[in-house]
């Protein structure tokens, strides 16, 4: 890396609106619409984002009881891409955002389900 060139390894989701397609309960429970403009909306906000409301107290009790451990570990794993991806360990950055794919599945399974 140079002094003036930054080499980056980072975590994007690709297509944005493959995020609402796969986990569109969670997507609704998340962002209201019209979403804000130029802001992202990938796996990586939806996630901050979902772990955000939980803690302000923005989810009814029974979302909280349902979903809350579940969006909690899915925001560690969240933190296991960025420490993984700040150490170079682009592999290991791999296996968690798998992890928090399915973990993301399960959680949506389960509002649904409840819903």
């Amino acid at each position: 890396m140079g002094n003036v060139l930054q080499i980056r390894v980072m975590a994007k989701t690709y297509d944005e609106s493959q995020v609402e397609k796969k986990w569109p309960f969670l997507v609704a429970l998340t962002w209201s619409e019209p979403r804000a403009k130029g802001r992202t909306h990938g796996v990586m906000e939806l996630v901050e984002d979902l772990k955000d409301k939980l803690e302000l107290g923005m989810l009814s009790k029974a979302e909280e009881e349902l979903l809350g451990e579940s969006i909690r570990k899915s925001f560690n794993i969240k933190l296991r891409i960025e420490d993984a991806l700040g150490d170079w360990k682009a592999s290991e950055a791999n296996t968690a955002s798998f992890d928090l794919e399915d973990l993301l599945d399960e959680l949506e399974k389960k509002a649904v389900k409840d819903d």
